[in-house]
C-alpha cells in the first residue's frame, strides 16, 4: 500500500512539471542571434532559429509512472519493455560553446554519448524505430539521433592529407565516427534534417556530402525548402516547399527517398495538414511516414496502437549551459529513477 502511494505521488509530481512542456512555447532571445551567427564556426548561411517555436507532445498523454504496465513485446527472439518510450533526441547547432538552448558544444556533445553509452542506451536510426527493427543488447535501451537545419556544425566535409573527402572530426558526424570507432556498439545513426537552399557548407559538392552520409549509414530527413510555417502555408506552397526537397535528394543521391519530415518551428497546418504527409511537386510524389515535433517527451514505440506516426514528439538536447524542463537530460534522470520508463531489451 505504503509503494502504491509512492508511486502516485510520484507520478502526479512528474505531470506537474511537465504541464508546461505539452503546451508551451519556446522562444528565442533575438538579441544575441548575430553575435552567436558569427561565432558559430562561422556558419553564415546556416539557419538561426529565431521568433517562436511551438512544444508539443503530440496525441499520447505525458510520461509517468502511472502508465507503467508489465508488458513485454517479443520480436525475433528480442523481449523488450513494451510499456517503455524511446527518447527522439533533437539538435540543432553545435559550435565551441553551448551559447544557447539551439547551439550544443562539441566537447558536451562527446559527453554525452558517453553518458548514454555508460547507462546502455544504444543508437537506432528512425527508420528502425518506424518499422519496429530495434535491435539493441540485451540490458541497453534504443535512441534515436535527429538533427535540424543542416548546419555545418553537425556536418562538414574536408579534405585529409591524401586529399580524400572525410567528415570533419570537429563536427557531429566526425565526434560520432570517433566515437563508434571507441565503442563499435553503441552503433553510427542519426537522421538530418535539410532545407534545399542550403545545407552542409564546406568542402565537396552537395552529391558528395549526402553520399558520405548515407554510405555511412545516416538517414536524409525533409525539413522542408526555406524553413516555411506550415500554418501561414496553402495546399499548393505547402507540397512546394515538402517537394522540392524531396525531389533535390532523389536527383543528388540516386533516387533516395525520403520518409520523414521535422516541422519548421514545430508547427504544422490545421487545415491543411495531410498534405505534409502525402503529396505530389512537379510531377513527383512525395510521402512521409513520420513528423516530427519540437517536444517536449519521449515517444511510444512505432506498433503501440496509442502513437501517432504524424505527431511524433522528440526531446530538446539543450545547450546554453543549463538544462530546461523536459529537455534531454531531464528525461534522462526521469528513467534513471523510474527504469520501467525505458523501452528496454529484457533478453
Amino acid at each position: 500500500m505504503k509503494k502504491i502511494i509512492m508511486l502516485t505521488i510520484l507520478a502526479i509530481y512528474v505531470i506537474l512539471i511537465c504541464v508546461g512542456c505539452k503546451s508551451g512555447k519556446l522562444f528565442i532571445d533575438s538579441d544575441n542571434l548575430e553575435e552567436n551567427r558569427q561565432t558559430i564556426n562561422n556558419e553564415k548561411d546556416d539557419f538561426v532559429p529565431s521568433g517562436e517555436y511551438e512544444v508539443s507532445s503530440g496525441d499520447e498523454t505525458s510520461s509517468g509512472e502511472e502508465e507503467i504496465e508489465n508488458n513485454n513485446e517479443v520480436t525475433e527472439n528480442f523481449v523488450y519493455n513494451e510499456s517503455g518510450k524511446i527518447i527522439i533526441a533533437m539538435f540543432h547547432r553545435f559550435a565551441d560553446k553551448d551559447l544557447d538552448e539551439w547551439t550544443r558544444s562539441y566537447d558536451n556533445f562527446y559527453n554525452d554519448l558517453k553518458y548514454l553509452y555508460e547507462h546502455n542506451y544504444r543508437t537506432i536510426s528512425l527508420n528502425d524505430y518506424i518499422n519496429n527493427d530495434i535491435k539493441v543488447p540485451v540490458g541497453c535501451t534504443p535512441i534515436v539521433f535527429t538533427f535540424d537545419d543542416g548546419s555545418k556544425g553537425q556536418f562538414n566535409l574536408i579534405k585529409d592529407e591524401n586529399g580524400e573527402l572525410v567528415a570533419n572530426p570537429k563536427s557531429a558526424v566526425g565526434i560520432m565516427e570517433r566515437f563508434y570507432e571507441e565503442h563499435p556498439d553503441f552503433g553510427l545513426n542519426g537522421t538530418f534534417f535539410i532545407n534545399s537552399s542550403s545545407f552542409f557548407t564546406g568542402e565537396g559538392t552537395n552529391e558528395e556530402k549526402l553520399k558520405y552520409l548515407i554510405d555511412k549509414g545516416f538517414e536524409i530527413g525533409n525539413h522542408t525548402s526555406t524553413h516555411v510555417n506550415f500554418s501561414k502555408a496553402t495546399p499548393e506552397t505547402i507540397q512546394k516547399e515538402v517537394g522540392t526537397v524531396a525531389n533535390l535528394v532523389r536527383k543528388l543521391a540516386d533516387g533516395y527517398e525520403i520518409s520523414a519530415l521535422a516541422l519548421p518551428y514545430g508547427i504544422s497546418s490545421k487545415e491543411y495538414k495531410s498534405y505534409i504527409a502525402k503529396g505530389e511537386f512537379d510531377g513527383q510524389k512525395y510521402e512521409n511516414k513520420v513528423i516530427l515535433l519540437v517536444g517536449a517527451n519521449p515517444a511510444l514505440p512505432s506498433n503501440n496502437e496509442k502513437v501517432n506516426l504524424l505527431a511524433l514528439p522528440r526531446v530538446r538536447a539543450t545547450g546554453g549551459g543549463k538544462s530546461v524542463e523536459c529537455d534531454l537530460y531531464y528525461w534522462l534522470d526521469v528513467m534513471e529513477k523510474n527504469p520501467k520508463m525505458k523501452y528496454e531489451r529484457i533478453s
